[in-house]
């Protein structure tokens, strides 16, 4: 049976490209479903996202913005206790641009891993991409 890796840099021999996007596309779904239950999260990254684009700026912070949003509600939760984790600040960053195209490249989003290791297995010389368009 393999074992996959998921280290930074590092890729298992048996990591296949299928397996990367199911990773991947697991990682879209889970943020999906956390912003579907979390849509005040969401609304509120949009408005301070849309203050700051109005308020001139080209290029923002999705931490700052974050860390707003972590501040605010934590002062108004009786219990301490909310949370907007790390890993879904990128994903609130990709998915602004997703709702506001004309506002694409406002947020620096860095690849996802998944993202990264495709893109190197691709650029390896002895990896035969099994999806090829045949004409001829």
């Amino acid at each position: 049976m393999s074992r996959e890796t998921w280290d930074e840099d590092k890729i298992d021999p048996n990591t296949t490209a299928d397996r990367l996007r199911e990773r991947l596309n697991a990682r879209r779904k889970k943020f999906l479903v956390w912003l579907s239950r979390n849509p005040d999260v969401w609304v509120e990254f949009a408005n301070l996202s849309l203050m700051a684009i109005g308020n001139g700026r080209k290029h923002y912070s999705a931490w700052l913005i974050a860390a707003r949003i972590r501040c605010d509600r934590e002062i108004q939760s009786s219990d301490g206790e909310y949370k907007i984790g790390n890993e879904r600040i990128g994903w609130l960053a990709r998915y602004f641009h997703h709702k506001y195209p004309d506002h694409k490249g406002f947020y620096k989003t860095r690849p996802m891993k998944e993202e990264r290791m495709l893109t190197e297995l691709g650029s390896r010389s002895n990896v035969i991409p099994i999806h090829q368009n045949s004409k001829g």
